[in-house]
């Protein structure tokens, strides 16, 4: 869903898409999961800026 409204969604500010899908790692998965998708979709928002 982050990589949706990254990507697609301008009505979602970035930095909210990233958060919200860290905040949810952090609730339903373990510890090494929320940097590592931190990580990925700050990429993918970079990867945006670049373009």
């Amino acid at each position: 869903m982050a990589t949706y409204e990254i990507l697609l969604d301008e009505q979602v500010p970035r930095k909210v898409a990233i958060n919200e899908a860290v905040e949810l790692a952090k609730k339903y998965c373990n510890e090494k999961a929320a940097p590592f998708i931190n990580g990925v979709l700050s990429k993918i928002g970079q990867d945006m800026n670049e373009e």
